[in-house]
């Protein structure tokens, strides 16, 4: 059928002037004040000197200023002037707030008694908000640690207990325990035996600052329960009160919703309607996430929209006068986003939608800027930090870009009175097919236009472009309005007649299963989604400050065909700086050394533009070290691994390929002989064949390596040799029979043992002494692996040790500083890079100063 793009009478559009260079600009005063306020929140951010509290009295003094510039300019009729002054005004009080809270704690903040090393405490503690109970996390054969459930809530500290007496502490803190937290709710005061601890800044470049997370949201510290047995109930909460009100209304929702509907569509109902992601699986969040459906599962302005569309049509229907509709409405808006809580999605929507329907009601277009101006002005002083929330950038954007695109919507294009004619006598099931056929056209329009705005900044936060969203969300909405109709009728008229409540448990499970079938579906599909770099930060500074400037402004506009011309040459710009982060020189080998906790992985970045690993693996999670490794290689622009050497079968050294391979192209990965034999590994070859397995799925060939191999690299000067295992191996566990690399350039030696220990140490140090530069410590610095005869052995001048515990190898580390070595320990300076070039060698500390 023949379309056109036509004005949306719902909303006053971005731009419903001339696209035209010196068309009129809209008049559009709480957006500027929104951007004016933004930046000046990042600015305090981000700014060199924007730490410390003398910058308060610099944004107090600077707004001051301002504003009295704009009043003076206001008197003189300078209009202009005095409308930067007022820009400047919202930017100097956007700073302030941020600074005051980003800067400020409480005097007596728990966190202020708190160290990195976690250590015993006991507190009292107020639960601020609901206990998120996550599920243990799916099964893996590389998950050396067993998964358990846990419990996590927010808690607000009262006292800490010093000997035998108590002292005031406050501040916010994040509870975390193993097990089911049942029976305790928000405002119950609760006795606290964790271990806590301050919240770490990122160990590795790349890695999520999860401390600057925590901190947006005013927790600056952790603790930490082995055991629900250890949070006892001192008083619980005081049932009245609108606090109170909410929490038993949505525990009511949750015996309702779970009651009707199959126990194994609870988790994803529950999420959907209400918000609680924590009790979705790993594999279900991360097929979502990989195919950009992720916000399915977000209460976000469609869920806001279906709701008070539904809830209007009934009390139309009802014939209630136009006031008590909108009351109505209002009214069941504001339930809805108070039970699922102050999310910026959620506060966003409810704002735009309830300006909407108001100005509906009142015969009035609402001004989409003004209404999303206001909608930002709300969470920013809700919590400035929100802006720097993924989720927050992607809410926004999305309805920025929709509302832009609202300026068109699809509609028959003008038809002659024979085509008329013709159209009217076509059946009605025609007729269906063909308006269907219009509808998901411009619902995937649309959908193509978020996902393309979108794409740079889904890449920037999880290094993901996800294709498959553009067509699985207008397929997936109708599932969702359905779902959301059947879980309000669930909650509000279900328990008055339990078949309907039945019925439509039925009809929303079913609804959401559909859609999960479909997203599962849409990642088994190759090129559904593939994982990138991402553009840094100031290209996406570039793409959308300009973008967002040509909307606001279309007086400033080029001709479209140079406004394509643009995009695309910046579009080659930002690939063009992806392939250049990597500043590794000619002449140069990397070595970097990966805080993992305790496991191992080495990234060599050879002078020729080679990358190889050695080892790759954590007792934590696969998946959780799999990132770690992963966002490093990105952030140093590293698309491809040329090599993997695993230096011997103990998992901790290997978990992460199962995430490496789906990321990265690996040409080889190279193994000891005894990788999978039966007797060094104890006899369990469980993850050993998980992991071929794996490997020969994936088309990645296994070659075994073994004493006097050498590495062929595309460096003459780069030598790898292996020192360790023989063919054969030696009598012992795996361990014993781990890979020994002897790394050489430019008259520099790196050695890399493995978890080498008795007896194949003493095989080796049989052998005459190698002087090596840098040493990564055998076994994690474990006392097994003879520290002082093999720093004798060696004598190597650094010594790095990858681990998670530095309390635990006292032992080694003294072993080799008295040997003469600079010890360094990733769990206390983090990712520790060796830089070698002719001119020597040096080694950097993430978080130290470089070492001597």
């Amino acid at each position: 059928m023949p379309c056109r793009f036509r004005a949306s009478p719902m909303v006053e559009p971005f731009t419903q002037f001339d696209d035209r260079a010196g068309a009129r600009t809209p008049y559009r005063p709480l957006m500027w004040v929104a951007i004016a306020a933004g930046l000046g929140i990042v600015g305090d951010y981000y700014l060199p000197f924007a730490r410390g509290g003398h910058l308060f009295g610099m944004w107090w003094g600077a707004g001051v200023i301002s504003w009295v510039l704009a009043a003076v300019a206001w008197r003189r009729q300078r209009w202009n002037l005095a409308a930067a002054g007022l820009f400047c005004t919202a930017a100097a009080i956007g700073g302030l707030w941020h600074h005051w809270c980003w800067d400020f704690a409480d005097a007596g903040d728990l966190s202020r008694f708190a160290r990195e090393e976690p250590q015993p405490t006991c507190v009292e503690v107020v639960v601020d908000g609901r206990v998120e109970v996550s599920p243990p996390a799916d099964h893996s054969p590389l998950r050396a640690m067993p998964a358990r459930t846990m419990s996590e809530a927010t808690v607000r500290v009262e006292s800490i207990r010093d000997g035998d007496t108590w002292r005031p502490a406050g501040g916010l803190s994040r509870l975390r325990v193993a097990g089911v937290l049942d029976g305790v709710h928000s405002g119950d005061r609760v006795r606290v035996f964790a271990q806590f601890s301050r919240l770490t800044p990122p160990l590795n470049p790349g890695e999520f600052d999860w401390a600057a997370a925590e901190r947006r949201h005013w927790r600056l510290s952790e603790l930490y329960c082995e055991n629900a047995r250890c949070v006892a109930m001192l008083e619980p909460a005081e049932r009245i009160g609108g606090a109170a009100l909410l929490s038993d209304v949505r525990r009511r929702c949750e015996r309702q919703l779970t009651a009707n509907i199959d126990p194994q569509d609870a988790p994803l109902v529950l999420a959907t309607l209400l918000g609680d992601q924590e009790r979705l699986s790993d594999s279900t969040k991360d097929a979502f996430l990989k195919t950009g459906s992720i916000h399915l599962l977000v209460v976000s302005g469609a869920h806001i929209a279906l709701l008070a569309g539904m809830v209007w049509q009934v009390a139309r229907g009802l014939a209630l006068p136009r006031l008590t509709q909108l009351l109505v409405t209002l009214a069941a808006v504001g339930m809805y986003a108070a039970v699922v809580g102050p999310q910026p999605s959620v506060m966003r929507a409810t704002i735009l939608t309830m300006a909407t329907v108001s100005a509906l009601v009142r015969g009035r277009a609402a001004s989409a800027g003004n209404l999303l101006g206001a909608a930002a002005l709300f969470v920013m002083a809700y919590n400035p930090c929100e802006i720097f929330r993924a989720g927050t950038q992607f809410s926004f954007l999305a309805v920025a870009v929709l509302i832009a695109f609202a300026r068109w919507s699809w509609r028959p294009a003008t038809m002659d009175p024979l085509e008329r004619l013709i159209d009217e006598a076509r059946p009605w099931p025609v007729k269906a097919v063909r308006r269907l056929g219009a509808w998901l056209l411009a619902m995937t329009a649309a959908s193509l236009a978020v996902g393309v705005a979108m794409a740079p900044l889904v890449a920037y936060h999880f290094n993901v472009v996800t294709p498959a969203s553009i067509l699985i969300t207008p397929l997936a909405g109708p599932l969702i309005a359905v779902a959301l109709a059947a879980g309000v009728g669930i909650v509000s008229v279900g328990w008055l007649i339990p078949p309907l409540g039945s019925a439509l448990g039925w009809l929303c499970g079913g609804s959401l299963r559909a859609t999960e079938s479909l997203v599962v579906f849409a990642q088994s599909i190759p090129g559904s989604y593939f994982y990138s770099p991402g553009f840094p930060a100031w290209w996406l500074w570039g793409f959308y400050g300009v973008a967002g400037l040509l909307i606001a402004l279309p007086r400033l506009r080029p001709r479209r065909s140079w406004q394509l011309s643009a995009a695309m040459v910046w579009l080659a710009i930002g690939y063009a700086a992806v392939g250049l982060e990597r500043h590794s020189g000619p002449n140069e080998l990397r070595c970097t050394f990966l805080s993992v906790g305790h496991g191992c992985c080495a990234v060599m970045e050879l002078p020729g533009g080679q990358t190889v690993l050695y080892d790759a693996g954590s007792l934590g999670s696969p998946d959780a070290v799999a990132k770690t490794i992963a966002t490093f290689l990105w952030s140093r622009g590293i698309e491809r691994i040329d090599a993997v050497v695993l230096s011997h079968a103990d998992i901790d050294h290997y978990n992460a390929m199962p995430g490496l391979i789906e990321r990265f192209p690996i040409d080889a990965v190279y193994i000891s002989p005894m990788m999978f034999d039966p007797i060094a590994t104890g006899g369990d070859l469980t993850a050993p064949n998980y992991l071929r397995d794996l490997l020969e799925n994936a088309g990645v060939p296994m070659r075994e390596i073994w004493m006097n191999d050498r590495l062929r690299t595309g460096d003459a000067d780069v030598a790898i040799e292996v020192l360790h295992p023989p063919r054969e191996g030696v009598l012992g566990r795996d361990n014993a029979n781990s890979l020994l690399l002897a790394v050489e350039y430019a008259g520099t030696r790196v050695l890399l043992p493995g978890d080498l220990e008795s007896p194949g140490i003493e095989r080796v140090m049989a052998d005459p002494p190698l002087d090596c530069d840098v040493l990564l410590a055998p076994h994690h610095g474990s006392a097994l692996s003879d520290p002082p005869g093999f720093a004798a052995w060696s004598t190597p001048e650094w010594v790095v040790m990858s681990g998670e515990r530095p309390a635990r190898t006292l032992l080694a580390q003294g072993s080799y500083q008295q040997a003469g070595a600079t010890v360094l320990h990733t769990a206390e300076g983090g990712a520790i890079t060796c830089v070698i070039s002719h001119e020597g060698a040096r080694l950097e500390s993430y978080r130290t100063p470089a070492a001597p």
